[in-house]
């Protein structure tokens, strides 16, 4: 559940942001999740529904961005890791570099 808990952390960091340049109101906050990142999208939506209800994001939607988990191979090979299974394409081997997919970032906030 620690995904409600990251929600009302990002509502913090706004409100801080909002009182800074003396913004009224956020129509929209875009965050991006990766795959391994250790939040389940569906569930983060979810959070971001209910913990938004009758508050200062009353409003506020959340656009989400998904960033597949994505890893190189030994052998130089870059793949979706979830499609193959963890295990390189072209050599089938699982010696591997994750690339992508551990980000969790708040990328804009659109305010006035």
């Amino acid at each position: 559940m620690h995904e409600l808990g990251v929600v009302l952390e990002i509502f913090e960091l706004i409100e801080e942001i909002m009182k800074e340049q003396e913004l009224k109101e956020v129509s929209s906050v875009t965050v991006e999740v990766g795959e391994l990142s250790g939040i389940l999208p569906d569930y983060f939506k979810e959070c971001w529904n209910v913990a938004r209800l009758g508050g200062t994001f009353d409003k506020t939607e959340l656009n989400l961005i998904f960033i597949p988990a994505a890893a190189r191979c030994a052998c130089g090979e870059e793949y979706e890791m979830t499609k193959n299974s963890r295990t390189c394409p072209r050599c089938k081997k699982t010696d591997y570099e994750v690339i992508r997919g551990r980000e969790f970032n708040v990328l804009s906030i659109e305010a006035r």
